[in-house]
């Protein structure tokens, strides 16, 4: 086969490159690579410089272009797009670094070095293979799994974007968490709103709303497809009460036999097995509790609309969606298991969702400051902080709640406002008031509400049945006892069963508390580890609720903005499966964090959730798994001709944050050793141990592998990543290579001067060692053993 028709256009970048590189000289020793033309100009980037590249691809039919300038992470894109309006394909194009990774670094012969970039593009460019975009149809529908406000509110906005919307829903209504808390608070005005007054209107907008289909007493059970087009399975019911026949007049709740703990209540009231969950439930129809209810049938006699059907059985649905908002919300930390504190002991220990309930008008004391058994009237009550949150302890949570501090300022402000004479004293580690809620907490303290710091050691009940509260103020006032009527725990956010189940059913990642992990918190806050399904609300980690609304709004916005395109566009950066190849075995399956393996039939990989890390290539049996936009050709290519010159240390860097740290090391003109050479990569994962042995063969004198896409991914990522460097050191050392001879550095973008250190500490070890040395005694070694091409 012909060898392509290349052209090498370098850049003077002003004098940033030419000041340096001997421009005459590099040309010289270029031209001597069989290339078709070699051409300098001062500012290539420029609409001049990009002139002369199509000119010449047009007048000499150049097949591939190398661009021989500044970091292809600064003008990648422009180069692109002018060797496509020359209608050649982007992919043939590479952009050799000879500003920031050779210019911009101190060293012997810097013209040398370019030489050995540019060679290094040249031999790459011809392995190259025409890519085109891939494109995929999106189904303009979405699932939010989870009815509470954050649920409420993502489907709200995909709706007004005219996306239909399934709002999946495991209770009997929607509403949440935000039904139940009565009063929220407003820093602002330094009082407290009702929660229901603002939270109604949102549920009656969604049962109103012609794109919002509402699936309650429903769960995802299962996935399958991919960004895009998901085909999402779901399991309802079973649904006894037919919500369209039900007229809500509550003759069937009448003569129901069963009574139970009302969980709208939080279990301080009864209600029967058939029940409205609360007066402004969506939908308004009863409900059955399918475990509560004896099937005693008196509600079907009594239902003159014939709305009952008790040998209703759970349905199943297939869905299709292009986008997932998971909004599965949270539950309050049970602290039974605190047996110290005296819940479920004592009657007058409580939790704050409990003494929200009580202080609640619509509560089971109807608002009415007392407990619901003994109707005690309390005139001094003690909140516990703190309870399971910011604690090592088992059954506890490392973290903190972020709302627990607030909740108690909001009920102590409320308690004081409207039971005067009342006393309460808050028990903390660390009020956590941000913001404009210093201005509430400030208010609150006004009010004489007393703030002990310390821990609660114990609660115990005194012979005339009073509270005692054991607690050692650290603020000097040493051990204390604070006899109360009432204590209320104020416990930790936990993750939901809803979440655990949904991030199952998903396959999508957790965090070690299993809160739903975001692909990365910073720059992707509301996205998963799955393309296509977002996050939002207490399922991604306790926050309050104007945060839960604003993160459902920016996961609502990352769906529409995926499914609202008809199709995407991405580029071909991602692995391919060969399907004469596969056996089927599902190893990459299991392998991959991002679930971009699936199988339908055969085993595909979806392009959209693929981020191109490569890992998978090596793991496969059949080696049916290969990388098109970076080919073992292509690295192999870039080895031969970085060794050509003679004996380097290799630097194989992901692109992502490894290699952008080598560019800021030249920005700032760090200096590191005149023997490295860089190759770009997806990820060091991309590398197998034949590329390694095969670098060595020629004459490598070390292996320098930097990669930070650990610092943006999950754990698993870098425990493989980790893993793989281990087992590329036990097949070298098993070749009488010097396992030293491969160095693994975790880059972080802030610590390129480390990174430079780094090299620097391994060239010296390398000469310490006399590596170049014994070279060709390892080469001979690797000889000895087959490496595939």
């Amino acid at each position: 086969m012909k060898d392509p028709s290349i052209g090498v256009f370098i850049c003077h970048c002003g004098d940033n490159i030419s000041g340096t590189v001997n421009i005459e000289e590099l040309k010289a020793r270029v031209s001597a690579e069989g290339v078709r033309c070699v051409e300098d100009f001062p500012y290539l980037c420029s609409v001049a410089g990009q002139s002369l590249i199509k000119d010449r691809i047009k007048e000499l039919g150049l097949d591939r272009v190398v661009v021989a300038a500044c970091s292809p992470n600064v003008h990648e894109g422009t180069f692109k797009e002018c060797v496509t309006d020359a209608d050649l394909n982007p992919n043939f194009v590479d952009i050799a670094n000879i500003r920031e990774q050779c210019s911009w670094v101190s060293g012997d012969d810097p013209t040398g070095r370019a030489a050995d970039i540019v060679r290094s593009s040249i031999f790459a460019m011809r392995q190259a293979k025409p890519l085109k975009e891939y494109h995929v149809d999106v189904e303009k529908s979405a699932m939010v799994i989870g009815g509470g406000i954050a649920g409420i509110t993502a489907a709200l906005s995909l709706a007004k974007h005219g996306i239909k919307v399934y709002l999946v829903e495991k209770n009997s209504s929607i509403g949440g968490n935000m039904v139940k808390i009565g009063k929220v608070f407003s820093p602002e005005r330094l009082t407290e709103e009702c929660a229901m007054c603002s939270l109604a209107p949102l549920m009656g907008e969604v049962s109103r709303n012609k794109n919002i289909e509402v699936l309650t007493l429903s769960k995802a059970v299962n996935i399958a497809g991919h960004a895009g087009d998901f085909r999402v399975t779901i399991e309802q019911g079973p649904v006894y009460v037919d919500p369209e026949i039900c007229t809500s007049c509550g003759k069937c709740s009448r003569v129901c036999c069963v009574s139970v703990p009302d969980e709208w209540n939080a279990g301080l009231s009864k209600r029967t097995a058939i029940y409205r969950p609360f007066p402004q439930a969506v939908p308004t129809a009863y409900t059955i509790d399918d475990e509560a209810c004896k099937k005693c049938g008196k509600c079907v006699k009594e239902c003159g609309a014939g709305a009952i059907d008790l040998s209703r059985e759970p349905v199943k649905r297939l869905l299709r969606v292009g986008a997932i908002v998971v909004a599965t919300g949270h539950n309050e930390l049970d602290p039974s298991e605190k047996y110290e504190l005296g819940y479920k002991k004592y009657e007058g220990v409580i939790t704050q969702m409990e003494l929200a309930r009580l202080l609640a008008v619509n509560g089971p004391t109807l608002g009415k400051l007392m407990l619901p058994v003994s109707e005690k009237v309390p005139q001094r009550i003690v909140m516990v902080q703190c309870v399971g949150s910011r604690d090592e302890k088992p059954g506890s949570l490392p973290y903190c709640s972020k709302i627990c501090c607030m909740t108690a300022l909001k009920h102590a402000n409320f308690i004081s406002d409207h039971f005067p004479g009342t006393e309460v004293y808050i028990c903390y580690t660390d009020i956590r008031a941000p913001g404009t809620f210093e201005n509430y907490y400030r208010e609150v303290q006004k009010k004489g509400v007393k703030f002990v710091r310390g821990r609660v050691g114990e609660v115990i009940e005194t012979p005339e049945k009073t509270l005692l509260v054991r607690v050692e103020d650290t603020l000097g006032n040493g051990p204390l006892e604070i006899e109360a009527d009432m204590v209320v725990l104020s416990c930790a956010l936990e993750p939901s069963e809803g979440t655990i189940e949904t991030a199952r059913a998903l396959n999508i990642g957790l965090t070690q508390e299993l809160f739903i992990k975001e692909k990365h918190p910073k720059l992707e806050p509301v996205s998963t580890t799955s393309r296509g399904v977002f996050v939002c609300g207490t399922a991604q980690g306790a926050k309050d609720v104007t945060d839960s609304i604003i993160q459902a709004k920016a996961a609502a916005s990352m769906a529409a903005e995926l499914v609202n395109g008809g199709t995407i566009s991405i580029e071909p950066k991602f692995a391919v499966i060969d399907p004469e190849k596969c056996s089927g075995c599902g190893k990459c399956i299991e392998l991959c964090p991002y679930n971009a393996p699936y199988k339908n039939g055969t085993i595909k990989i979806d392009p959209l959730s693929c981020i191109g890390l490569g890992g998978c290539i090596s793991r496969c049996p059949e080696h049916a798994i290969s990388m098109p936009s970076n080919s073992d050709e292509e690295i192999y290519a870039r080895i031969d001709a970085l060794l050509a010159g003679g004996p380097k240390i290799l630097a194989f860097l992901d692109e992502m944050i490894a290699y952008v740290a080598a560019d800021n090391i030249g920005t700032n003109r760090v200096p590191y050793p005149s023997s490295v050479r860089i190759i770009r990569l997806p990820s060091v994962m991309r590398l197998e141990t034949k590329h390694l042995l095969y670098a060595f063969e020629r004459g490598a004198l070390g292996i320098f592998l930097g990669d930070g896409t650990v610092n943006a991914s999950s754990g698993a990522i870098r425990a493989n990543v980790a893993k793989r460097v281990n087992e590329h050191k036990e097949k070298a050392a098993a070749l009488g290579i010097d396992p030293d001879r491969i160095f693994y550095y975790e880059a972080y973008l802030p610590h390129f001067r480390g990174m430079a250190k780094r090299m620097e500490r391994f060239a010296h070890m390398l000469e310490l060692k006399n590596i170049n040395g014994t070279i060709q005694a390892g080469s001979q070694a690797v000889q000895n053993e087959a490496i595939p091409r």
